[in-house]
C-alpha cells in the first residue's frame, strides 16, 4: 500500500477517535457505564504529527471529502468503490495500475485501496 495512503487511513483513524472522545453524549454514556475517557490530547498530538508527513494537498482533499461524505478512504472490493458503490472504470483496477499510486474514485472522490 502507497505511504501517502497509509497514513490517510491512520489519519482518519485518529479523527475518528477525537471526534468520539468529544463528542458529549458520547462520553456522558461512557461515564455512566464506568469508563473513563483518557488521552485525548495524545490524539491530537498524533494527528498534528501525521499531518505533517502527508502532502497539503492531499491533506486539503482529504478535510473536503471527509466533510462532505465522513469517510474520505474506502475499500475497492470486485472494482467497486464501496463508499459509493459505483462501479470503477477499468483503467484504474489496481491489477493493471497496481497500488503505488494515490487514487480517487471518479464519482465521490474517495480515496481508494483495493482489498
Amino acid at each position: 500500500m502507497n505511504e501517502v495512503l497509509q497514513d490517510l487511513v491512520i489519519l482518519q483513524d485518529l479523527d475518528d477517535m477525537i471526534a468520539e472522545a468529544e463528542d458529549t453524549d458520547v462520553l456522558n454514556q461512557k461515564k455512566k457505564m464506568g469508563f473513563e475517557i483518557k488521552g485525548l490530547e495524545k490524539l491530537k498530538e498524533a494527528h498534528q504529527e501525521l499531518t505533517k508527513k502527508i502532502p497539503p494537498d492531499v491533506l486539503n482533499h482529504y478535510s473536503k471529502i471527509r466533510k462532505a461524505y465522513g469517510r474520505a478512504i474506502a475499500p475497492v472490493m470486485n472494482n467497486i468503490c464501496l463508499g459509493c458503490f459505483i462501479t470503477i472504470p477499468t483503467f484504474l483496477s489496481s491489477k493493471q495500475m497496481g497500488n503505488e499510486i494515490l487514487r480517487n474514485c471518479e464519482n465521490c472522490g474517495r480515496f481508494l485501496y483495493w482489498v
